[in-house]
């Protein structure tokens, strides 16, 4: 029994420590880590490099003398796949969302915020 365990041990040791590593490709990114937000969207990267993104807006069309309103959304969880100071892109192939980086993250009174796609993210 006491031999079963000594080499269980680390074995899940190994699977622990392989489930919660850093992304390489955050490595000097670590400031773009944590949940961001804008009015319309939710932005959450994970030291991992597990990355969700929504994305809610309110729409309204105008047709003659009728008015059209919804809801549009997307919705996008995907390991971030490339990196560098300009963007980040998380999917791969077709079913990817790309970041333009417009401004890294930065103390602002107080607050993180980050500029992409020309929408300012605030850290929560």
């Amino acid at each position: 029994m006491n031999i079963r365990l000594f080499l269980l041990a680390p074995i899940c040791a190994v699977v622990i420590s392989a489930c919660t590593q850093n992304s390489p490709l955050l490595k000097g990114h670590e400031n773009f880590v944590g949940t961001w937000k804008t009015d319309h969207s939710e932005l959450v990267i994970k030291p991992s490099g597990e990355v969700s993104y929504q994305h809610k807006e309110h729409t309204e069309k105008r047709l003659a003398e009728e008015t059209f309103s919804g809801i549009s959304s997307a919705s996008v969880q995907a390991k971030i796949s490339h990196f560098d100071s300009q963007s980040f892109r998380i999917g791969e192939g077709n079913l990817n969302k790309e970041f333009k980086i417009d401004q890294a993250p930065h103390l602002t009174q107080g607050k993180w915020q980050m500029i992409l796609n020309g929408e300012r993210y605030t850290r929560q």
